[in-house]
């Protein structure tokens, strides 16, 4: 039997595991800033962002950027995030596909999961648009994880098998496409 799911049937959405929200928040926030040209001086923002364009630790952000910022860090005073420093790595297993994306995604606490796609091949791109690469897609049989805050019909999602690896990630134009799932998880 085929279950037919609304896309954002939040309402019903798991709450994230704290660490791995606070983990995004944190990344998307200082991605955001080191494409601006920050220059990071903890471990971890060294590790993870490359210093080699940077600029100074006072960057000019566009307004979309900087609205984008000050959500991200309500979010994290809200949820108490504390992410350490000094550590070398973040446990994002999307981290690479992250690097590569033109529009960052942003987490809204909460993950959905489409277990079984039963539709066609669907192309998940860099960004929220038509006119970015295509960097991954989405296949039958495989499981669709849901966690970010949709943008203009777009929707960033991960692709895993059935071992909860992901094997791809990006964003899904998701009014272009019906989601039909085996099984709904959230």
């Amino acid at each position: 039997m085929k279950l037919i799911v609304p896309l954002l049937a939040l309402a019903a959405a798991a709450p994230a595991v704290a660490g791995d929200y606070c983990e995004d928040l944190w990344f998307t926030r200082n991605a955001i800033i080191d494409r601006a040209g920050y220059c990071f001086g903890s471990t971890l923002g060294q590790r993870l962002f490359d210093n080699g364009d940077c600029i100074g630790k006072s960057v000019s952000l566009s307004d979309a950027d900087k609205a984008k910022v000050a959500l991200i860090q309500q979010q994290e005073e809200d949820a108490a995030c504390r992410i350490d420093t000094s550590r070398t790595a973040l446990d994002l297993p999307d981290i690479a596909t992250r690097r590569r994306l033109i529009d960052l995604p942003l987490s809204h606490g909460f993950e959905r999961a489409c277990i079984g796609w039963l539709g066609d091949p669907v192309p998940l791109r860099a960004g929220h648009s038509q006119n970015t690469n295509v960097i991954g897609e989405i296949l039958p049989g495989d499981t669709i994880s849901y966690g970010h805050i949709p943008a203009g019909g777009w929707t960033y999602v991960t692709i895993s098998s059935g071992d909860w690896q992901i094997k791809s990630a990006g964003w899904y134009h998701f009014e272009a496409y019906q989601e039909t799932c085996a099984q709904y998880a959230g």
